[in-house]
């Protein structure tokens, strides 16, 4: 049998995957955090919920959607599942029926605080093996993609 030659082109078989090394870099790093999600026994759906409900208090669905990346559909479940181990609570708006408030309840606030050194620890050794610098220079990096793919917006030189 002889072997097929790649379809694409020379230029894309030049190019490094950027999709797929984001996909690695995230897994390597999701996966320096996953000893702290053992111990909660939550996803990580459910955690990405607790952390953004702990930092920004109430929000409804659709804020939940935007900031956990979590499709409605999908959201809608998880918070089901959550509030039925009682730690979420949901309450409906009284001026607008269809839209709804999600809180922590004491228990999910007791257990994000009870991690939360545990989460220090990891960003600590992140830094570590990193360095602060990179790591700052990795969140800006980020920012700055997200601002000019979600925007329409062009890129600007990175400050100096």
């Amino acid at each position: 049998m002889t072997p097929t030659k790649p379809t694409s082109n020379a230029r894309l078989r030049a190019r490094r995957n950027l999709p797929l090394l984001l996909l690695q870099v995230r897994g390597a790093i999701i996966g320096r955090f996953r000893h702290v999600l053992k111990k909660t026994g939550l996803t990580e759906q459910q955690f990405r919920i607790l952390r953004a409900l702990d930092v920004n208090g109430t929000l409804e669905p659709r804020e939940l959607c935007a900031i956990c990346h979590i499709s409605s559909p999908s959201l809608a479940g998880v918070l089901a599942r959550m509030e039925a181990i009682g730690l979420v609570t949901r309450e409906r708006l009284k001026d607008d029926a269809r839209r709804q408030h999600v809180s922590l309840t004491p228990r999910a606030v007791r257990m994000f605080a009870d991690v939360s050194h545990d989460l220090e620890d990891v960003y600590k050794q992140l830094e570590a093996e990193l360095s602060p610098e990179f790591v700052q220079q990795m969140y800006a990096m980020c920012d700055r993609v997200l601002d000019v793919l979600k925007d329409g917006g062009e890129l600007e030189p990175a400050d100096e």
